[in-house]
């Protein structure tokens, strides 16, 4: 009998410890846990998940886009926006960007222009809509991740389910890292609505698989007779960015109307030197493309970032280099 009054006292002592361990909130089971390290120069703070959350949290629905085109989520997260943890150490300015490492090892330059939301969006299938609308969020807590995987890098958006691409959600990160851009870049983009570029969102576009505007290359002669090639974007897809021709969805489209109608692609050299094309010269004519690339290498020297490139050129005299500002003039009145 009092083996059996003994049996019982464990079975049930062990079943109110499973009891207790299944109704306990994982989010406090690992609120410290982790800890991530954030620096820029000498400033250096290291936060706790307990630590933020006593800061101004976010709760959104997001959701990634695999590699290979299959869409994840979406899923509710809750987090801290990336900009808040990174003005307690002076913010990110222009010329720095943010190296992100995870408890694993991995690294990850993340550009301003990325940490400002500026990347892909895709919609719910997968197909790809439009640059930016996105807030970058570091979040500790989901419906859908293990403990283990927190802090991760999230993209949402306050108004919509956001889907962006998969490989920016890294996840278990140990330290956030603002650090000179020493190979960064960006270009002004100005028409009837107004953007930026940059080396990261260039390298996305081009590579993007669900795009079907594959990078141009043009293979010719310099001044000497030897063989050169160029690589790049054609400079009908950026304009696309900026000529108010998105659909409904929010998808990018390339405003034939507008080029039919007529105005001038402005293109502005660091130097200021400039050279102007009609638009029904550059209107989905991937001839004319914005090189980043020659014989295989990032152009450097007076070439970088992106220098006008490609066979549909009037004369060889508009390969303007360096380029830093490209707008939209002459635009048809309403």
């Amino acid at each position: 009998m009092r083996e059996y009054r003994r049996l019982m006292l464990v079975t049930v002592l062990v079943a109110m410890s499973v009891l207790v361990f299944s109704v306990t909130p994982r989010a406090s089971q690992a609120s410290d846990a982790w800890s991530v390290e954030i620096v820029s120069g000498k400033n250096v703070i290291s936060l706790t998940q307990a630590d933020m959350e006593k800061m101004p949290s976010v709760t959104a629905t997001a959701g990634f886009r695999k590699s290979g085109g299959k869409v994840e989520g979406p899923f509710d997260y809750k987090g801290v926006y990336m900009k808040d943890l990174l003005d307690k150490v002076g913010g990110i300015k222009k010329g720095q960007s943010l190296r992100v490492t995870s408890r694993d090892g991995y690294v990850r330059d993340f550009s301003r222009l990325e940490v400002a939301g500026n990347v892909l969006t895709y919609d719910k299938d997968g197909s790809l809509l439009r640059l930016g609308n996105a807030e970058l969020l570091l979040a500790y807590e989901s419906d859908r991740d293990a403990p283990i995987a927190f802090p991760r890098i999230i993209y949402v958006s306050e108004n919509d389910r956001l889907f962006t691409s998969g490989p920016l959600w890294m996840k278990g990160i140990a330290k956030l890292e603002v650090i000179t851009a020493t190979d960064d870049w960006e270009v002004k983009l100005t028409g009837i609505e107004s953007a930026v570029i940059d080396r990261a969102i260039f390298d996305t576009v081009i590579d993007c698989e669900d795009s079907p505007h594959l990078a141009a290359t043009w293979e010719t002669m310099d001044k000497k007779g030897n063989p050169e090639t160029y690589e790049g974007l054609p400079l009908w897809v950026v304009i696309a960015m900026i000529d108010g021709g998105d659909s409904p969805d929010g998808h990018y489209r390339f405003n034939d109307d507008l080029a039919a109608q007529g105005y001038r692609v402005k293109l502005i050299a660091k130097d200021r030197y400039s050279v102007m094309l009609d638009a029904k010269q550059i209107a989905r004519n991937s001839d004319i493309f914005l090189a980043n690339k020659k014989d295989g290498l990032i152009l450097a020297g007076e070439m970088f970032p992106l220098t006008l490139a490609g066979k549909g050129l009037p004369f060889r005299q508009y390969m303007i280099k360096g380029i830093a500002e490209i707008q939209l003039v002459n635009l048809p009145k309403k």
